[in-house]
């Protein structure tokens, strides 16, 4: 693909409006969208013309048609005609790497093999891992590492997007559909990518009571820039998300001490021994099999000692181990209901 910057943005653009599955986009469609994201990127005195986006067009053709998908225009019904991919999940940027990409990735692979093992670069490992058995680097046809993989999530669609967004600080609007199908639209700066339980998460602030906002990428069903100021904001996002589980800071909650006792008979305590439910876990009593964790209590703290079952118990505070005990109680009422 080209590397011009300015027929990137261009590609994207039209790529974006191919796959679009709730707007038809005409020619003059087209060509608004992209010399609108070209201005704001790029500054006013940036356009593109009717011959340039004809010749875009028929490079998006060509790139489309290596994977045997075709850029159709359609009949509206009324004389006007759109363009549309045949096959509306399909993405020039999904495709999968050439023969030069991939002989170029590997000879960047074992160049980063050599610094394996270097302190603040223990990442480093598992990345080339999996990169190394995809790639087949290790000399087998046949791959011999499994990773935990979430095939069918939508997410990762929007990763590329907001990452650059957030790289080139640009407010979005994003239409957001929860899983009981309430719809937001909300005007977010974005600031930070966070992976969790398989699920991408955005952070960033809404403009809407300059409020952190995060935003699970699976329930997105549109984002675009907007010509909107950027709000920066002060929060270390990396460490913003060290007194929970999961993803959710209730700002209107304190940091808890939860104190959980495992069973006698169950080998669960040395699992957790082992994988930490928290980075604050510390062993109280071991003859009691009690640990204690520091967090602000949340739904994923919840599921998660849930997902031990009878192997645990909430011993304290008060209140959180009553609101697991009703937790508990509504689950038991599903198998076993009041005659």
């Amino acid at each position: 693909m080209p590397s011009n910057k300015h027929a990137g943005i261009r590609y994207k653009v039209l790529d974006d409006c191919f796959s679009n599955k709730h707007r038809r986009y005409y020619f003059n469609d087209l060509l608004e969208k992209c010399n609108e994201e070209l201005r704001y990127q790029c500054g006013e005195s940036c356009s593109v013309g009717v011959r340039t986006l004809r010749s875009d067009i028929k490079y998006m053709r060509e790139q489309a048609l290596m994977s045997r998908v075709y850029i159709d225009t359609k009949d509206d019904g009324s004389g006007g005609r759109y363009y549309q991919y045949s096959d509306l999940e399909f993405s020039i940027y999904k495709r999968g790497l050439s023969q030069d990409n991939l002989a170029q990735l590997r000879e960047t692979i074992l160049m980063l093999q050599r610094f394996k093992g270097l302190p603040d670069l223990g990442w480093m490992s598992e990345v080339l891992v999996k990169l190394e058995d995809k790639l087949e680097l290790h000399g087998s046809k046949k791959s011999v590492i499994g990773f935990e993989e979430n095939k069918t999530y939508s997410g990762l669609d929007w990763i590329q997007s907001v990452f650059e967004a957030i790289i080139n600080q640009m407010p979005q609007k994003v239409s957001y559909r929860t899983f009981n199908d309430v719809e937001y639209e909300w005007i977010l700066s974005p600031h930070y990518l966070k992976e969790y339980n398989n699920r991408w998460f955005l952070v960033g602030t809404n403009h809407d009571g300059n409020r952190v906002t995060t935003v699970a990428l699976d329930r997105i069903d549109e984002m675009e820039p907007v010509h909107e100021t950027y709000l920066t904001s002060d929060i270390d996002f990396e460490s913003y998300f060290d007194d929970v589980v999961g993803v959710t800071v209730c700002q209107e909650r304190h940091k808890e001490t939860i104190r959980l006792r495992f069973a006698q008979d169950s080998p669960r305590f040395f699992y957790v021994q082992t994988k930490m439910l928290h980075q604050s876990q510390v062993l109280e009593d071991l003859d009691n099999r009690i640990v204690r964790i520091e967090v602000i209590p949340n739904n994923e703290l919840d599921a998660l000692i849930l997902s031990f079952g009878k192997d645990v118990e909430v011993l304290s505070p008060p209140e959180y181990r009553a609101h697991i005990q009703n937790i508990v109680r509504q689950s038991y009422e599903h198998y076993f209901p009041k005659k």
